[in-house]
């Protein structure tokens, strides 16, 4: 029995690429099963109840055990990544939803697929590092290569039909003048957009949010080695207005309560340091804050007594265990207040060392 691995994030690399892996499938395996799933138990039945059968394993959010399975066994796989904020547009002009809904969901799959970057069996294809100058012939020569499914040349060219190549009027791929990637992708995805698309689907407000969010978390990028995850302002809820996003200025007076919560985005594996920045543009007069951040449990806590006004900083280690778990931050008042307002409120995470 063979497997063929591919892991990518949503978007259009992934969606060519995926077709791609299928088509080789096809040529190689002729009849195969298709594995859509992101854990190990899963997987395993999928083994179980095929008895043998080659099949394609397909995952945008691999847990940890599956990440770790394919570490260990050491598998060649292909790994399909493009700009965070593409992966945002392709999902709005694929779904109905419109709101930091769609961030969460490409933070969750960065953040799972970051324990894969660096393995020895990942072919790693980011879209706008794919070399424009050539042609999809060649890069699904690549493929076949890494994934040794050792198609004849004939069956390349079979496989190329079903990823963009054109065809000759007497049904032959036209070889000679292959489609570059981004050609060949707006040929065969429903829904095709070209890199940094700006698409009405995507407020400017939204795109900014998933810019300071997202571009930190792509791995495999020199700049963002070891930089700072930024949590903005906007990306948080109000606990005095449940559902909807956090006013610039977060007026304390009234009785203990929830501030802030959410914002239900996903970091990757490993140990955190969380600095929690806010402003105290109003004095509240040694008013105590708790701050806790959950995932399935609770992952970590502290209390703030701000003195005066102006800026503030507080910070907790944190412990992720699970990518897939969306982090929740609770801003609680401790006791009541007559006044006292809060402002600039934001989170950055930083690896621990």
């Amino acid at each position: 029995m063979t497997i063929l691995f591919a892991f990518g994030m949503p978007g259009v690399m992934s969606s060519w690429g995926v077709a791609a892996v299928h088509a080789l499938a096809r040529e190689a395996f002729g009849d195969y099963a298709i594995i859509a799933t992101d854990t190990v138990d899963e997987l395993r039945q999928h083994v179980v109840a095929q008895s043998g059968k080659n099949a394609v394993l397909v995952s945008q959010f691999p847990e940890p055990k599956l990440s770790e399975l394919i570490l260990r066994v050491n598998v060649p796989f292909l790994l399909f990544l493009e700009d965070p904020v593409d992966a945002v547009s392709y999902l709005a002009r694929a779904t109905e939803q419109r709101d930091i809904g769609l961030v969460r969901v490409v933070s969750a799959s960065l953040a799972c697929l970051e324990p894969l970057a660096g393995a020895s069996g990942a072919l790693v294809l980011r879209r706008n590092d794919v070399d424009q100058s050539s042609g999809i012939d060649l890069l699904l020569k690549t493929i076949d290569r890494h994934l040794s499914t050792d198609l004849k040349l004939e069956q390349i060219a079979n496989a190329l039909l079903q990823v963009g190549m054109s065809m000759s009027p007497s049904g032959q791929p036209l070889l000679a003048n292959a489609p570059k990637l981004e050609e060949a992708a707006a040929a065969v995805i429903a829904g095709y957009l070209t890199p940094r698309e700006v698409v009405p689907e995507v407020s400017e407000a939204l795109r900014e949010t998933a810019r300071k969010i997202l571009c930190p978390l792509e791995f495999g990028r020199r700049e963002n080695s070891g930089g700072t995850i930024f949590w903005p302002q906007e990306a948080f809820l109000s606990g005095d207005s449940l559902g909807h996003a956090l006013d610039n200025l977060v007026d304390l007076a009234g009785g203990a309560r929830c501030l802030i919560y959410g914002p239900y985005l996903h970091l990757p594996p490993g140990r955190w340091n969380a600095k929690f920045i806010f402003d105290v543009d109003e004095d509240c007069h040694g008013q105590i804050f708790t701050v806790e951040v959950h995932a399935t449990e609770l992952l970590g806590s502290l209390r703030v007594c701000p003195q005066g006004t102006g800026s503030f900083e507080a910070a907790v280690p944190v412990d992720v265990t699970d990518p897939r778990a969306p982090i929740e931050i609770r801003v609680m008042m401790d006791s009541g207040a007559i006044e006292g307002r809060l402002s600039a409120w934001n989170v950055e995470w930083l690896r621990a060392a």
